[in-house]
């Protein structure tokens, strides 16, 4: 039992110490988002437009059958059934009331590569819409990337808030010891509260905010974030700005190739196309006219051989159809060229970005550094009365603003790198 119990206990702890990380969201968000079940309904879609496709050489077996009236029939001329009355030949001929139940079944031999074409054409739009999608869940990445890095922004800025009030309910004290003292005024003493206050009132500020994005993002994830989860700052990432894998261009290309397909298609349609036929039918008349023309009753019939089609209508249009693909192509090439254009000045952009936030880093810790020096001196000098309480308030906002704007700095800096790995798709 006590066994069972310290292994509950260390569970526990491992739960409680895990936080949330930047890669488990961009998995959850991509789980959890309800368009992705449309990546099943186009694989299903285009494995069905296949398997139709592949079918093109089965045999196609039709049934068919008719009974018709009809004014006129085949019959010999008077003069010959004359003759054939002398002879004591009776011939009644066909009768004008006609039947027949029919068997059709047609084995193609060679389309002309047009089931293979309708395949690859499948495969390429299936291809388009998988990429379709995917171009939306890099956009759900930048969304989790603006509410990832704003719950590690507000965090940031709740702990300097509450190191602050630490601070200034110290300095608080101190002054209020002074008035009791005779050495500072209430008037003193208001100031510091007032800025506490505020204080406080920018922590209720900054709490609301963080549990609205905290909210946000587990409704994007698709569960709910514990107010006592953490969560992870993300290692800085080195990412080499030539390699770029964006999705978009990726479906730039598989438009090109499906617009190949359509080219292919075009190309088969003007192909003749060779099918082995096979027909049987009960009825009359039958083959055997004269016999039907004698006994005019039911027979058995049937036929079989090769037939060639060939469907010259396509070259009609062959060539205006050629020149709206090579349009259609060109007008992707087009797009294509201004993506790189305005994705090539947004990565310039962030580059840049990031180059700056580094460079304001690289001195964030000495301000820091100097401006807590300078508040430590302050509260010293106001114990021995050098300086007035709006001196010693004036520096302490002031280390305030240099720890709020180091970590903008930082966490700005990361937030960059992470959009550009998406944008670059790295």
């Amino acid at each position: 039992m006590r066994k069972i119990a310290a292994a509950a206990l260390v569970l526990a702890a491992t739960v409680q110490a895990h936080a949330i990380t930047l890669e488990e969201c961009y998995r959850m968000v991509r789980e959890n988002y309800p368009l992705v079940k449309q990546y099943e309904l186009t694989e299903r879609m285009s494995g069905y437009s296949f398997e139709n496709a592949a079918r093109g050489y089965l045999p196609q077996i039709s049934l068919a059958a008719q009974a018709t009236i009809q004014s006129d029939v085949t019959a010999f001329p008077d003069s010959f059934n004359n003759l054939l009355a002398l002879a004591g030949v009776d011939m009644a001929g066909l009768s004008h009331d006609q039947y027949k139940v029919q068997l059709n079944i047609v084995q193609t031999i060679w389309d002309g590569g047009y089931s293979k074409a309708q395949r690859e054409a499948v495969k390429a739009q299936q291809e388009v819409s998988e990429l379709t999608l995917d171009k939306d869940m890099d956009a759900l990445k930048t969304q989790i990337n603006q509410m990832y890095f704003g719950i590690l922004l507000m965090e940031s800025n709740l702990q300097t808030n509450l190191y602050m009030d630490t601070l200034m309910t110290s300095s608080l004290r101190t002054v209020e010891a002074a008035v009791r003292n005779g050495t500072a005024m209430q008037s003193d003493v208001d100031n510091v509260q007032v800025e506490l206050l505020t204080l406080r009132q920018q922590r209720s500020q900054i709490e609301s905010a963080l549990l609205t994005y905290r909210e946000m993002l587990g409704i994007m994830i698709g569960r709910r974030i514990g107010p006592d989860e953490e969560f992870e700052v993300p290692q800085v990432l080195l990412l080499d700005p030539s390699q770029n894998l964006r999705t978009e261009l990726m479906l730039f290309d598989a438009r090109i190739r499906e617009i190949d397909t359509q080219r292919r298609m075009l190309d088969v349609a003007v192909i003749p196309k060779f099918s082995f036929f096979a027909q049987g039918w009960y009825g009359k008349p039958g083959l055997n006219v004269f016999d039907d023309m004698v006994y005019n009753k039911m027979s058995w019939n049937g036929m079989a051989g090769i037939t060639m089609q060939w469907d010259i209508t396509g070259f009609y249009t062959r060539r205006n159809d050629l020149h709206k693909i090579e349009l259609s192509q060109r007008s992707i090439e087009l797009q294509r060229d201004a993506f790189l254009w305005n994705s090539e000045l947004e990565q310039t952009r962030i580059s840049r970005e990031i180059d700056r936030m580094r460079d304001l880093k690289a001195s964030d810790d000495e301000i820091v550094r100097l401006r807590r020096s300078v508040r430590m001196a302050s509260e010293s000098k106001f114990r021995n009365g050098v300086i007035t309480v709006n001196d010693l308030l004036r520096d302490m906002m002031n280390e305030n603003a240099a720890i709020v704007e180091s970590s903008r700095h930082e966490l700005e800096m990361l937030k960059n790198i992470y959009d550009l790995k998406i944008m670059l798709n790295q």
